[in-house]
């Protein structure tokens, strides 16, 4: 039997029978989507099609968006239309919105992102509606803003300026240059364009079943993903990849003092850790249980980036461990850890890199909910006490 066939179960409640699911969901599907999921045989992420790993390779962060929101790669046309407008609205955001960001005490950039996307909900659309032509308006408006909003705010917070967005720049290499203030080279802005690609979407994850729930209720698109990026902020979901670097620069410091190689030390620094029975970041995955391919696109550039060749050493090295000790692959999050180390980004804007991406993957999947909607709301299964009786605080209070 599967876990699942365990687990499940019908009980009699009080409206009828009830299907008792796993704890967490696991392994339950709550519904269909066409925009990203696992192949038939769970070897790959698909995306509309195509395996996160080509797209992942070979798409323009403007590709990949049209794919997600529209089903379909797009032609040139298409191609310069949707470039046009990310591109144009990453210039729009309102003063105002960088007004309000500075009354937000210094705090993680993630804070930023959730505050500032309901707000700019506020300035675009305090009345929403469902017409497609609206649907997909906002989704590119808020795609192209929700990195100018990151970047605000930890600039803001760091040094107590904004550094504007030029929208005659590609957008991948726009928001590189917001967060690490400076001109990126052709290759680093292409690195980073394929880490949001590989960002975008990995089916009903936490962030995007939290997005789907809040769509459920016909609240409004910016609400649903300032609820996504609060789900993303936890530590089960994002910010996986900011404590794999933390930890790597833990074993690289150590490693300096033993007068190791990190890539020797590497193994001696996993197995203390495993024996303290501390969790090893950057392993293990829901839906990759041997191999995430998404990390063969990461190494590719990794190798092409500042020390690559020892940095792959060090994540080879880790990964063979982890996989003799726990029989854990590396996921994503442990490659794009080093890609952005190596481009100069300050580990607090990790996650939020995540979401520069996952929002793509949001506002598809809200769109997909609303066009086809029925509000998620499952039932409980109450375990608290019954029958007691309300009693004067004189009397329940006695000693």
């Amino acid at each position: 039997m599967s876990r699942v066939e365990v687990e499940c179960k019908m009980e009699e409640g009080p409206l009828g029978k009830y299907i008792i699911v796993p704890k967490g969901l696991y392994n339950v599907v709550p519904d269909t989507t066409t925009i990203s999921g696992v192949d038939p045989k769970g070897e790959h992420t698909i995306y509309r099609g195509y395996t996160i790993a080509d797209i992942g390779e070979h798409a323009s962060f403007y590709e990949a968006a049209h794919l997600f929101l529209y089903g379909q790669l797009p032609c040139e046309d298409e191609l310069r239309e949707i470039k046009r407008k990310i591109d144009t609205y990453r210039g729009q955001v309102p003063e105002k919105i960088f007004d309000a960001l500075k009354l937000v005490p210094k705090t993680h950039p993630m804070y930023y992102g959730s505050y500032g996307v309901a707000l700019l909900g506020q300035y675009y659309a305090p009345e929403w509606r469902f017409d497609d032509d609206f649907l997909y308006e906002h989704a590119l408006r808020l795609i192209a803003s929700l990195p100018v909003i990151f970047t605000a705010g930890w600039h803001l917070a760091h040094d107590g300026t904004v550094i504007r967005p030029d929208p005659n720049l590609d957008h991948a290499k726009d928001v590189l240059r917001m967060i690490i203030g400076r001109m990126p080279s052709d290759l680093e802005a292409r690195a980073f364009e394929s880490s949001l690609v590989l960002y975008m979407d990995h089916g009903f994850n936490a962030s995007t079943f939290t997005v789907r729930v809040i769509a459920s209720t016909l609240s409004d698109m910016y609400s649903a993903v300032a609820g996504g990026i609060g789900a993303l902020k936890g530590p089960l979901h994002g910010g996986a990849n900011e404590k794999a670097m933390q930890m790597l620069l833990e074993a690289k410091e150590q490693a300096e003092k033993a007068g190791k190689p990190l890539e020797e030390y590497i193994e001696e620094y996993i197995l203390q850790k495993l024996a303290r029975k501390e969790k090893i970041m950057g392993f293990g995955h829901r839906v990759y249980k041997i191999h995430d391919p998404r990390t063969d696109v990461a190494a590719k550039f990794i190798k092409q980036l500042p020390e690559g060749e020892y940095w792959l050493k060090v994540l080879k090295k880790a990964e063979e461990v982890m996989w003799r000790e726990k029989k854990l692959p590396a996921n994503i999050d442990f490659y794009t850890a080093v890609l952005y180390y190596q481009l100069g980004i300050p580990i607090p804007m990790y996650t939020p890199i995540f979401a520069m991406g996952r929002i793509v993957g949001w506002t598809s999947h809200y769109i997909e909910q609303v066009k086809n909607n029925k509000i998620i709301r499952p039932t409980e299964k109450y375990v608290g006490p019954t029958g007691l009786k309300y009693a004067p605080i004189e009397e329940r209070c006695k000693k």
